[in-house]
């Protein structure tokens, strides 16, 4: 009986110990990749730094499946808000903004800035239509007290998800 329990208290040390190697040098997600969930519901994660974040680039590219935009800021990550709307209006409530697609993503960044003092664009301005198969369209909506706004075309209301990467700091939106 004596031997038995020894062997039964090995084996759970054994098996600890396993997962405690596993845990510190198993497989490593690599940056980017996401298990998140694509959904149609909005999602919003808030973020309160010190300084409003400053927009440096947007990007579009064609991935495994979906389509993404990339959102790099200089700073900490600013808090987001992503969701459906019948149409993208510009920031401090002004007028809809026009876009290519058949539905339309609204994602929002505050505090965040995409001027600079002088009111210049902080990044590169301009509307992108990246040809993917999801994305139509991508437009800068607006900079307004901290909040800084964009409309995303999108060829029918199918599933997204936000994912945050870091060094540089950036919010992904993957659409499908």
């Amino acid at each position: 009986m004596r031997t038995m329990v020894k062997a039964v208290v090995l084996l759970l040390a054994v098996a600890f110990l396993a997962g405690l190697w596993q845990q510190r040098y198993g497989e490593e997600a690599r940056p980017g990749r996401s298990s998140a969930p694509f959904r149609t519901a909005p999602a919003t994660r808030s973020h309160s730094p010190r300084t409003a974040p400053e927009l440096l680039s947007v990007a579009t590219a064609e991935r495994d499946g979906h389509d993404r935009v990339t959102f790099t800021f200089q700073g900490a990550a600013p808090g987001w808000r992503v969701r459906y709307v019948p149409k993208v209006a510009g920031s401090g409530g002004g007028q809809a903004v026009p876009l290519d697609g058949e539905a339309f993503l609204e994602v929002t960044f505050e505090p965040a800035r995409a001027r600079d003092t002088a009111g210049r664009p902080t990044f590169p301005d301009g509307d992108i239509g990246p040809g993917a198969v999801s994305i139509r369209q991508v437009r800068f909506a607006g900079d307004f007290e901290g909040e800084v706004r964009f409309g995303i075309g999108v060829a029918g209301r199918d599933g997204f998800r936000v994912v945050e990467q870091g060094d540089p700091t950036r919010v992904a939106v993957d659409v499908r």
